[in-house]
């Protein structure tokens, strides 16, 4: 988001841009967190299916 502020910006309208602004969050990666359950399985072996590459 842009704020843009001339010399004729109000004071008020200023403070309004900028509490819009806090307003706005970002996702994180938390809200991604487990979204997969279940799909491959238990982690630890799944990791060990793809680098059992050797045997």
């Amino acid at each position: 988001m842009v704020i843009t502020i001339n010399k004729d910006t109000k004071a008020e309208d200023l403070d309004k841009a900028l509490k819009k602004l806090q307003k706005t969050k970002k996702k994180g990666m938390s809200s991604f967190y487990g979204k997969l359950k279940g799909t491959f399985g238990d982690g630890l072996e799944y990791q060990k299916k793809l680098r059992d590459e050797w045997d």
